[in-house]
């Protein structure tokens, strides 16, 4: 497993190892957990040597990658394909090599959308991402797919879109802090609707995918199965981790003016944009459900 020592690692290789699986985890850091056998790497690129860690491996799951930056300088977009592409391909292939059956490839709802959208993604959906770590992920997707159709090695590829859960950052972590300093928020009212994706419901539906015998050579959308707006959201959120935080409403014409103002602009398209995210396809085809619901990840988010 990639990317252990990380927010979405470092919980789904916690969840694994309940369940009685042995975790070898290649990493810059050693993870939390001794249980998780460590083997350090710098970076993960074309260079890197995976051979020694893969012998006698059943699986690969590849979370690791550069994660989505706001306000990246277009001289380090670069890095987004030596990493997620580069990076992928070269540990695919080496997997393949050391006769690893299955990979799951964690890649993103941005490799095929980089902005808002109403209508629901679905796998039928055509993809176009228009932002360097969105391309990066889907260039890596169909690479990957050659390599899985050369070699036999079973690939599946996974698309979440926002996860949240204990450690999480970005968006999400703001929110949260948000709810915890504040009396009042004027976050009411919003008609928005996303999906999300709670970190035990990704490592179920990882263990779903690796096990599954209707999974390899698919791509899913994953999520929650419910569509939420920014309002509910923050009632949800307020609800465990500051119940006193009131939400109210702002008139619809102080939204649009600030929507006008360059430095609020694109946190209010944030706010108020949709990403609702279809998953009914990977729930029918292996029989997954969601294992746990927001208000429930929530509480295990503020209990650690």
């Amino acid at each position: 497993m990639t990317g252990a020592s990380g927010f979405a690692g470092g919980n789904i290789a916690a969840w694994f190892l309940q369940r009685g699986y042995r975790i070898i985890a290649p990493c810059r850091v050693r993870p939390a957990d001794d249980r998780i056998e460590f083997h350090q790497i710098s970076r993960i690129d074309r260079y890197t040597f995976w051979e020694d860690m893969l012998r006698g491996v059943d699986a690969v799951v590849h979370l690791a990658g550069r994660a989505h930056q706001m306000r990246e300088k277009p001289d380090s977009y670069h890095l987004y394909f030596e990493t997620n592409f580069e990076g992928s391909v070269n540990l695919a292939l080496q997997a393949a090599k050391q006769g690893v059956k299955r990979f799951i490839f964690v890649s993103s709802i941005k490799a095929m959308i980089s902005d808002a959208c109403e209508m629901a993604l679905t796998e039928n959906t055509p993809c176009n991402p228009l932002e360097p770590y969105g391309q990066s992920k889907l260039k890596a997707e169909i690479e990957l797919k050659k390599i899985s159709e050369e070699t036999g090695m079973e690939l599946v590829i996974l698309r979440p879109p926002l996860i949240y859960g204990p450690g999480v950052k970005g968006n999400f972590e703001s929110l949260v802090r948000l709810v915890k300093n504040f009396g009042i928020l004027p976050l009411g009212g919003l008609t928005n609707r996303r999906s999300l994706l709670a970190i035990d419901n990704l490592a179920s539906a990882i263990e779903t995918a690796m096990l599954s015998a209707t999974t390899p050579g698919k791509t899913y959308l994953l999520s929650d199965g419910e569509e939420i707006s920014t309002t509910e959201l923050v009632t949800r959120i307020a609800a465990v981790f500051n119940p006193a935080c009131r939400i109210i409403s702002l008139p619809r014409w102080l939204w649009l003016l600030s929507s006008r103002i360059p430095l609020l602009s694109v946190k209010i398209a944030r706010l108020e944009g949709s990403l609702p995210v279809d998953s009914s396809r990977f729930a029918s085809e292996t029989n997954w459900q969601p294992t746990i619901n927001m208000e429930q990840q929530l509480k295990k988010m503020l209990s650690e």
